[in-house]
């Protein structure tokens, strides 16, 4: 047999959701038999036990890759829940992408839609939050790489063109919409204490990395407002406008100005554009 074949056939065996046992039984009589062909049975061990064993040590070594991916999700669930939901996460979703560090890819949707989700939604409402947070963390980590714009960018912008300024942001910049305040749960994971008590409460939260360190916090509605249309191309004078219509036209350049100075002191900016024409 090929080498090709054989390795297809024995990755088949070996990641089937199901099991060992079950694929082969599902698989028809030549392909069953070709299959066992390729491990012998020794020690009184027999071919199909044989291939369990890599099969299980498979199965541990993509759970083992979730709970390091999801650390705080791992401990808030605790060892069985999280091994429980590990396995039904895999049948619904085996790994597809030639990355391992992808294979929690969709596990916040799992948790949040997915019919084999639903115990564990049932039991722990806020999973596919805590989830969706230590996935965009991971994304911020690998994403690429940009130069972050301090204040001093802003003194080569000429006063007169800040109304038409727009802003780039760090690729590893994310923006999440979660139902419920589940930082408190990674916060309480990262010290190595026990999980928290939380209950509902929608807010908005961005991620980013700063040099080799992944930060997150959550947004209050105007900076939230304004990050929405900052990230959608509006210009300065635009995000303005947004504050004015929710808190005065006298406060609105103050405020905007504030949070243009936080995003820039906080390494999410890497591009100032001052646009071609002046206000």
């Amino acid at each position: 047999m090929p080498l090709a074949e054989a390795q297809r056939r024995l990755r088949y065996l070996i990641a089937a959701p199901t099991g060992v046992a079950s694929a082969l039984f599902e698989a028809d009589p030549a392909e069953r038999s070709a299959s066992l062909a390729l491990v012998r049975g020794a020690r009184g061990v027999g071919a199909v036990k044989r291939l369990e064993v890599y099969a299980n040590a498979y199965f541990a070594r993509i759970r083992d890759v979730l709970a390091e991916c999801y650390p705080a999700l791992r401990a808030t669930l605790g060892a069985a829940l999280f091994h429980d939901l590990a396995t039904a996460y895999l049948i619904s979703h085996p790994p597809r992408h030639p990355s391992i560090r992808r294979v929690g890819d969709e596990l916040s949707g799992f948790l949040a839609q997915g019919a084999g989700g639903a115990p564990f939604r049932g039991r722990v409402p806020f999973a596919a939050d805590l989830a969706e947070l230590e996935r965009a963390r991971l994304d911020a980590f690998d994403a690429a790489d940009a130069p972050a714009l301090g204040r001093e960018a802003l003194a080569r912008v000429p006063s007169e063109r800040f109304a038409e300024l727009r802003l780039g942001f760090a690729p590893s910049l994310r923006l999440l919409r979660l139902a419920w305040p589940v930082e408190r749960l990674w916060a309480a994971n990262e010290r190595g204490e026990p999980a928290p008590e939380i209950a509902p409460a929608e807010h908005a939260v961005c991620v980013w990395r700063r040099d080799e360190r992944v930060l997150h916090r959550s947004l209050e509605a105007p900076e939230d407002a304004c990050l929405v249309g900052a990230l959608a191309g509006e210009r300065f004078g635009e995000l303005c406008q947004r504050i004015a219509a929710s808190r005065g036209v006298e406060a609105a350049p103050a405020l905007a100005a504030g949070l243009l100075a936080g995003w820039l002191d906080a390494g999410l900016v890497a591009r100032i554009e001052p646009g071609d024409a002046p206000a």
